[in-house]
Order: structure tokens, then C-alpha cells, then sequence
């Protein structure tokens, strides 16, 4: 009885991660360039189990546990929205922007640009737009962007070029806040992109469907309280053994 309430146990844990992590997707359904996240789970085979957590009194071992393994990112496209805002910028193929934070260079989908006091192209968190020369772009009047990044000014002189990065593994980079990645030993470093087009007056949107999302929260919400009903049941029939165990003495 012991293991089926640490068996159950397990899979509410489990179950309220899903939760976690389908209720942050829900939360960014609305957010330019947000990707969502899909937790894995591996099993072991044998896990011991202590009676204190001094891990000084072993009770046995309980066998097919799971445990989350590691949060990907479902790196797919989100569908398009046209703005008209020359500034607003979709990555059309594999391909990120890459920003500056501080002294370190993150990469994003996420494409609602704007202007700084200093008339520099910024991410709505204000980091800076990089070209290929990793330096910030400035963006005036008149300026314009064509499908290969090129910025251009009136006389359709090129003034600089965006750089747009892909990765070996989009799945393994490492979530910065919501938008925002880094590389990872898994993903692989930032390479130049070679196939892609960049959409002016456009944004990418997140690529969480709403209804799909809901309904894996039911049918989770559902799974979590059978779980605990199994849970209050060994627990009760516990109490019972208790009980007659006492009777004999």
C-alpha cells in the first residue's frame, strides 16, 4: 500500500507540472513570438525510498516512478499578423533576430520592434536590434526593410542588414523569460540563416492553440483528482490496518 501511495503521488506531481506548464502556454496565447513549452518525462526503474528525509532509514525501493525530464520548446511557426507598422518584422523560415542584453547577445521571433530615445530599433523590452556585424541598427524616416533584412534609406542605399540566426536543434534552446533563447551545448551554436524572408508590417504570434491547450488542462485536471481519489483511499485503508492492528494486541 505504501508504494501505491507513492505511485500516485508521483503522478500528481507529474500531473500538476502539465498543469504548470499548460497554463503558462494559455498565458502567452496572446504574446508576439511566444513558443511553447512541452515537458517530458522519463521512468526509472527503481527509486528507494527512505522513511525520513535524512535519507537514514530505507523502506524499500519503488519501482516505474516518473519524473520530469526537461522542458522543450516547440519551436513551429505561429501564424501571421499584418500590422502595417514598418518597425513590426515576421522571420518567414527557420531563422531568429538577435538582441542585445547588457554584454550578452540573446536570440528572439518575437518581432513587435519600436524606436529608442536614440532612434535605435529595440525589442519591446528595449534590447537593441543587431545587424550582421552584431552592431544596433538606427532606423529614421524614410528608412525601409526588404525581405532579406536589408535596411535601406530613401535613395535605397543599404544602410545596414538585420542578422537572422538558426540553430542546429531549435528544440534545445534555453528559454530567457518569454520570448527570448539562448544556445545550448544541445542546440547547437548561432549560425547565419540562409533560407528566410523577413515581412515588414507583420508579427509572428504565438503558436499555442487555445483549444487544444484547454483541453489538455480538463482532461489533466481530471487525471489529478483521480490520483488523489486513489491517494485518500490507500490512506484510508491504512487507517483500517492501523485500526485492526490494534485490536490484537
Amino acid at each position: 500500500m505504501v508504494r501505491g501511495i507513492y505511485t500516485a503521488a508521483m503522478g500528481m506531481l507529474a500531473d500538476w507540472f502539465k498543469l504548470d506548464s499548460t497554463a503558462n502556454n494559455l498565458a502567452n496565447v496572446d504574446t508576439v513570438g511566444y513558443k511553447k513549452d512541452v515537458p517530458t518525462f522519463s521512468a526509472h526503474d527503481e527509486r528507494h525510498i527512505y522513511l525520513s528525509l535524512n535519507k537514514r532509514v530505507p523502506i524499500g525501493s519503488l519501482t516505474y516512478s516518473v519524473v520530469v525530464d526537461r522542458v522543450y520548446l516547440d519551436a513551429t511557426e505561429g501564424s501571421l499578423q499584418y500590422t502595417g507598422n514598418p518597425l513590426d518584422l515576421a522571420i518567414v523560415g527557420n531563422g531568429y533576430f538577435s538582441v542585445q542584453r547588457n554584454n550578452e547577445v540573446l536570440y528572439t521571433r518575437a518581432g513587435n520592434f519600436k524606436l529608442d530615445a536614440e532612434g535605435f530599433i529595440v525589442n519591446a523590452d528595449g534590447f537593441r536590434l543587431l545587424d550582421v556585424n552584431n552592431e544596433p541598427i538606427r532606423f529614421q524616416d524614410g528608412f525601409s526593410i526588404d525581405e532579406e533584412g536589408y535596411v535601406r534609406d530613401q535613395a535605397a542605399n543599404v544602410v545596414s542588414r538585420i542578422a537572422v540566426y538558426s540553430f542546429a536543434s531549435q528544440q534545445n534552446l534555453r528559454k530567457v523569460g518569454y520570448t527570448l533563447f539562448s544556445p545550448t551545448n544541445e542546440s547547437g551554436p548561432a549560425v547565419a540563416a540562409g533560407d528566410f524572408r523577413i515581412l515588414s508590417g507583420h508579427v509572428e504570434l504565438s503558436n499555442v492553440n487555445a483549444v487544444a491547450e484547454l483541453v489538455k488542462m480538463v482532461e489533466l485536471q481530471r487525471h489529478f483528482e483521480i490520483t488523489q481519489k486513489v491517494v485518500l483511499a490507500e490512506d484510508e485503508m491504512f487507517s483500517k490496518l492501523f485500526s485492526q492492528l490494534a485490536t490484537l494486541r
